[in-house]
């Protein structure tokens, strides 16, 4: 069985948009993957919300991914893949390019996490595998739409820069307008098996 690690924010966790409670296990997008995927695979959740890639939020401390990072992949060991999306909180500290910093640091980090983060087992039972997951837009209606527009083209740098995949959730997903940064039901479902995909067309999954 290969085990793999979504680690993102609220829109991992499931946030329902407006009221924050929780989307079910088979609507939330890695329940769905999971579902597309099948057996062979065993998808561990790890999002929080408003979680950034590398900011501290003072109200907090629990939000910084970077700190956080060695904690869920010890809970999560053997590994097979690691899914990171995390940026849409980031744009509450910093701008695109803080992002693209952020995001690089913990990427760099997960593909040396064997190193990294030793112990009793390995982080990773081969190689590292991970995939980038470019987040999705939020609506037009908020303050940092524009700046949103550009994850794609800085995660899109970053992959070809470490030699990994990468998706981009915004072809697949859109926030809902009730509060402008959260996904509804369909957009789990599309982001979902989109992600599936793209794990299946990994060499390792094939």
């Amino acid at each position: 069985m290969k085990n793999i690690l979504c680690y993102g924010d609220s829109n991992t966790w499931g946030a329902i948009p407006g009221t924050l409670a929780r989307h079910p296990w088979e609507v939330r997008w890695p329940g769905v993957m999971a579902k597309e995927l099948g057996e062979d695979f065993y998808v561990i959740e790890d999002g929080i919300n408003g979680r950034r890639t590398v900011w501290d939020d003072p109200e907090n401390q629990c939000r910084n991914g970077l700190s956080g990072l060695g904690y869920a992949l010890y809970r999560a060991k053997p590994l097979d893949l690691v899914i990171l999306m995390l940026g849409t909180n980031d744009l509450n500290h910093t701008d695109a390019k803080g992002y693209y910093e952020g995001i690089s640091m913990i990427a760099k980090r997960v593909l040396m996490a064997n190193d990294c983060y030793p112990g009793t087992s390995k982080v990773f039972r081969d190689r590292p595998e991970l995939l980038l997951v470019s987040p999705i837009h939020l609506h037009p209606s908020m303050p940092n739409y524009e700046e949103s527009l550009k994850f794609a083209d800085y995660t899109s740098r970053l992959a070809e820069e470490l030699r990994i995949p990468w998706l981009n959730a915004a072809a697949f997903a859109v926030p809902s307008a009730v509060d402008g940064c959260h996904m509804e039901k369909t957009s789990h479902m599309l982001l979902g098996k989109a992600v599936a995909d793209k794990v299946k067309s990994i060499h390792r999954f094939l």
